[in-house]
C-alpha cells in the first residue's frame, strides 16, 4: 500500500524509548513518553519509571505544540519540545557563502532570531518574498537578524541574486 510513495515518515508518540529507524523508503520516529519518563535502553538500574530532577523534566516529558506543512517542504511536521518553548532569546545562524543560503532550510521555535552573516566576497542581502524582512547590502562579514515571533514558513531570497533561495519554518 506504501509502495506507491517516494518516502513515507512514521510518528510513534507514547514510546518509552528514542528511536530513528529506516526500512526501505519508510522512517520511524519516536520519542519518549509524554506520560512518564522511561530511562534509554540498557541504562537502568531496575525496570520502571526513571526519576528526573525538576530541571530535566521539560527536556524529557511532552510537547508543546506540533505544526504541519505543506507537502511541498522538506519536513512535513515539526515539534517544539517544551524546553525549546520555555527557552527564550533562542538564536540560529544562516551562512550566505557562495552564491547560496546554508542551511537553505531551516527549522525554527517561535521567537528564535535568525542571525545571516555575509561569509562570501561579494555583497548579498535578505529579503521576505512576503515583504516581513529586508536587509541592508551586507558586506562580507556582516550580518542581519530578525526574530519569529509567529509559527508559519517564510520564504526569502537574495535580490542581487534571485537564484539565491531560502526558507524557515517556524514550528
Amino acid at each position: 500500500m506504501l509502495r506507491r510513495f517516494g518516502s513515507v515518515s512514521v510518528l510513534n508518540g507514547h514510546i518509552h524509548q528514542v528511536m530513528h529507524k529506516v526500512e526501505g523508503h519508510v522512517t520511524f520516529h519516536t520519542a519518549m513518553s509524554t506520560a512518564f519518563p522511561q530511562p534509554a535502553p540498557g541504562t537502568a538500574p531496575s525496570p520502571g519509571p526513571m526519576k528526573v530532577t525538576d530541571d530535566r523534566l521539560r527536556k524529557v516529558l511532552g510537547l508543546s505544540r506540533m505544526s504541519f506543512h505543506g507537502v511541498d517542504h522538506p519536513i512535513a511536521i515539526t515539534d517544539v519540545p517544551l524546553e525549546a518553548e520555555a527557552s527564550t532569546g533562542s538564536t540560529h545562524d544562516v551562512a550566505v557563502d557562495n552564491f547560496s543560503f546554508s542551511p537553505g532550510t531551516a527549522s525554527v521555535a517561535a521567537g528564535t532570531t535568525v542571525t545571516w552573516t555575509n561569509k562570501d566576497d561579494v555583497p548579498h542581502n535578505i529579503v521576505s518574498t512576503e515583504r516581513k524582512f529586508k536587509s541592508p547590502v551586507l558586506d562580507s562579514d556582516e550580518r542581519f537578524s530578525y526574530r519569529f515571533e509567529a509559527p508559519g514558513t517564510y520564504k526569502y531570497f537574495c535580490s542581487l541574486h534571485p537564484r539565491m533561495t531560502g526558507q524557515i519554518i517556524v514550528g
